[in-house]
């Protein structure tokens, strides 16, 4: 009984189990049919939404297309509207207000947009009109302010002039009034006042003053003497070009026969042109003191000098003439008593008394042959210049006279070899 129970039971629990996986393959079944249907239906809803999206594409790109032929058409109508324009403003103007042509209608019948409406002839000359005026009136108030700035500027120009002149005038008034201050008062002997004057003015960087200072030093007046300051400074003061003081330490140079110093000094002086120095470096050359004796060189100096109306370098011009390079070596002109009487009579005319004699001894001598066609003897002219001489301080000339009024009077034959020449 026992046994029949179990065995009744083992067979209901297979049963059970039989059941059991029967029942879980239908469901299984059921579920793999359920998932089916559900993909084949979310398939089908993307599917639409694709041809959806496809047909707005198709229809943004079509529209598309529409908005670009409408743009190309509006361009080419600008393009014309543009062209019609410019036609117009190049063709002679009319006096009607004439609409320009319109733009056609395009080939498709679509309206595409107006061009503007091109400014008709009379507008076109009223702007030009007003433009022109405008660029008038603009010009002309450009003209008037740039006139205005010159003159302001010419005139302040002219203030500024005028007030460094009155400056400089004023400058130039103090220093000259300083000058004869200085001056004066030395040459009075006050040479305290002259001093201070001489200080003030050599602070001025005045070389007057300066020089009267060095004069101070020099002769110990109203200073202790102090000779070397005094050279030294007159040294300073020629170096920067104070003639003056370049003649003074030259003719002190002569003075103590130191002709190399003395030629140093009018050497500078020649450079600035002053007429002393020019003539003194033609002496230096003449007598071959402080430089080798050079006729040549010693003519050219006197002839720049002569030539600015010095007496005595027209003096010796004449003398180079008068004996020519027969007695002058190296000489670059000859003998011509012609040209002598021309320098001589220069230099005679600011009474220089041996040009005056000299011209008497041209006349007394002459260099005429027998055919007179030469400097001819006049020995009345001779005592004539030789009395001229004598009258403006050459004591020689009155041998000259003795001479000239013994062959004049014929009293003696004439003695050539006793004539003083200068």
């Amino acid at each position: 009984m026992i046994n029949l129970k179990k065995t009744l039971t083992y067979k209901f629990f297979i049963f059970s189990i039989l059941c059991l996986i029967a029942c879980s393959g239908e469901k299984t079944e059921v579920l793999k049919e359920t998932s089916d249907l559900n993909y084949k239906y979310e398939n089908t809803q993307l599917k639409n939404e694709i041809n959806e999206y496809k047909i707005k594409v198709d229809s943004y790109t079509n529209q598309n297309k529409i908005l670009k032929q409408k743009l190309s058409e509006s361009t080419e109508n600008l393009k014309t509207a543009e062209n019609i324009i410019i036609e117009l403003s190049t063709q002679s103007i009319e006096t009607n207000d004439d609409m320009p042509p319109q733009i056609p209608i395009s080939i498709n019948n679509q309206k595409t947009p107006s061009p503007p409406i091109p400014p008709n002839s009379n507008q076109i000359l009223s702007k030009a009109k007003a433009d022109a005026d405008a660029k008038v009136k603009s010009d002309a108030q450009a003209k008037a302010d740039a006139d205005a700035k010159a003159k302001a500027d010419a005139d302040a120009k002219v203030k500024s002039d005028a007030k460094a002149k009155a400056d400089a005038d004023a400058k130039k008034i103090e220093i000259k009034k300083l000058e004869n201050e200085c001056t004066n008062y030395y040459d009075s002997k006050d040479f305290n006042n002259s001093l201070l004057k001489c200080i003030e003015l050599s602070n001025k960087n005045n070389l007057i003053g300066k020089r009267i200072i060095a004069l101070m030093y020099l002769n110990g007046h109203g200073v202790i003497q102090n000779t070397s300051k005094s050279i030294e400074t007159l040294v300073k003061i020629a170096e920067a070009g104070d003639v003056w003081s370049i003649n003074y330490l030259a003719n002190s140079a002569i003075q103590n026969e130191d002709f190399v110093n003395a030629y140093r000094w009018y050497f500078e002086g020649d450079k600035l042109d002053d007429q002393e120095s020019t003539y003194q470096l033609g002496l230096l050359y003449y007598k071959g003191e402080g430089v080798k004796q050079d006729f040549k060189e010693s003519y050219y100096k006197f002839e720049k000098a002569a030539l600015k109306g010095h007496s005595q370098s027209q003096f010796y011009i004449g003398k180079f003439h008068h004996f020519g390079n027969g007695s002058y070596f190296g000489s670059p002109v000859k003998k011509d008593y012609f040209k002598a009487l021309k320098w001589y009579t220069l230099s005679a005319n600011q009474n220089n008394n041996k040009a005056q004699n000299n011209i008497g001894i041209l006349y007394y001598v002459g260099d005429g042959d027998s055919t007179y066609k030469g400097f001819k003897v006049d020995v009345k002219k001779s005592l004539e210049w030789f009395k001229n001489a004598v009258g403006n301080g050459n004591v020689l000339s009155y041998k000259n006279i003795e001479l000239a009024q013994s062959s004049l009077y014929g009293r003696d034959d004439k003695r050539h070899a006793e004539l003083i020449i200068n």
